[in-house]
């Protein structure tokens, strides 16, 4: 088989294969005789080059396949041996016989082998493996606006963490598995604030907006409203997860059960600095300020309505009893003596 007659596309949730035609021409095989897995998975794609066959990864016999290394897909690229009629006539029969497992690992390196077989036609079953890598990006946001670096968060203000994958497929769905904070950027500080485990919240300052339902997810935080340092570094740990029939990728938070899901690949975020805004330093000063405010004008207003009480109790008092002279001077008194003879 020619260098790079068949090449293959591994991508979230789907296996694209391409096959040169000028080799399909030399082989005398047709393109709709090239099948994935299942006769009815054909040619679905193409240019002028290459005929392309892509089938999902729960299609057309594809196999997912878990070890303790790896992920992979599996599927086989055939080809059908019927005898078919040229454009000029003549009847035509396949040289080659197709029979390449077709492998996606996520995430190994290519793998090659060949064999010959002496059947009448030449037999390849070429093992083609190809990697698959996932681009995840996580960021800071603030409602539906990304933060800038060096962000500045309030005593009660919420940081939202936002995990997406560059994927269209519904099949496959990110998983924000578990997250944590610690005062510098080695994610495995020994002082650390585990925020988010399994999925599902540890505190009441954390709320899941949506975790496993696609291939975003958030999570709401209140950082310094359960962690007194100034600055902080947040790590999550991200699971891409491969919605396949009835298994779910959504951490069951109720009951804490296990996903039945299969997931496919493992990815890592740190985002930081994050730090603990001033405002909280002086709202607290202006609180204690205007406390020793109130309660002087408190002592004030209790001086004052004492006084003005003890004044106008006074004044009643007066008024309720009379006027009273208690001077020591002796009065001068006005008589008409009369003198009288004996």
């Amino acid at each position: 088989m020619p260098l790079g007659a068949i090449s293959l596309e591994c991508r979230p949730a789907a296996i694209t294969v391409s096959v040169d035609k000028d080799f399909l021409q030399s082989s005398k095989i047709r393109e709709s005789a090239l099948y994935l897995g299942l006769p009815d998975c054909g040619v679905n794609g193409g240019n002028a080059t290459h005929a392309q066959l892509t089938v999902a990864w729960d299609e057309c016999g594809a196999i997912l396949i878990k070890n303790d290394t790896y992920y992979k897909v599996s599927v086989t690229l055939y080809n059908s041996m019927d005898s078919y009629n040229s454009s000029n006539g003549t009847v035509e029969q396949p040289k080659i016989r197709l029979e390449v497992p077709i492998m996606c690992a996520y995430p190994k390196s290519l793998l090659l082998s060949s064999d010959l077989s002496s059947m009448g036609y030449d037999m390849i079953n070429n093992i083609i493996i190809g990697t698959g890598s996932f681009q995840v990006t996580v960021r800071l946001m603030n409602g539906t606006i990304p933060l800038p670096q060096n962000y500045s968060l309030s005593f009660d203000e919420a940081v939202v963490v936002e995990v997406s994958l560059n994927t269209s497929s519904e099949q496959i769905k990110v998983v924000i598995n578990r997250c944590w904070a610690t005062p510098t950027q080695n994610p495995a500080e020994t002082n650390s604030h585990v925020f988010l485990e399994h999925g599902c919240s540890l505190n009441t300052y954390t709320k899941v907006l949506m975790n496993g339902n696609s291939s975003t997810s958030q999570v709401s935080v209140k950082l310094f409203s359960f962690i007194n340092l100034d600055v902080l570094y947040l790590h999550c740990q991200v699971q891409i997860c491969a919605q396949i029939g009835s298994d779910t990728c959504a951490p069951d938070c109720l009951q804490r059960t296990a996903r039945t899901s299969k997931t496919i690949g493992n990815a890592f975020g740190s985002l930081g600095p994050i730090l603990k805004s001033d405002e909280d330093g002086s709202l607290e000063e202006e609180d204690n300020t205007l406390y020793l405010v109130g309660l002087s004008c408190l002592g004030i207003g209790l001086s004052l309505f004492f006084i003005i009480g003890f004044v106008c109790l006074f004044y009643y008092q007066r008024n309720r009893i009379g006027h009273y002279n208690f001077s020591v001077k002796p009065k001068q008194e006005n008589f008409t003596y009369l003198v009288f003879n004996t």
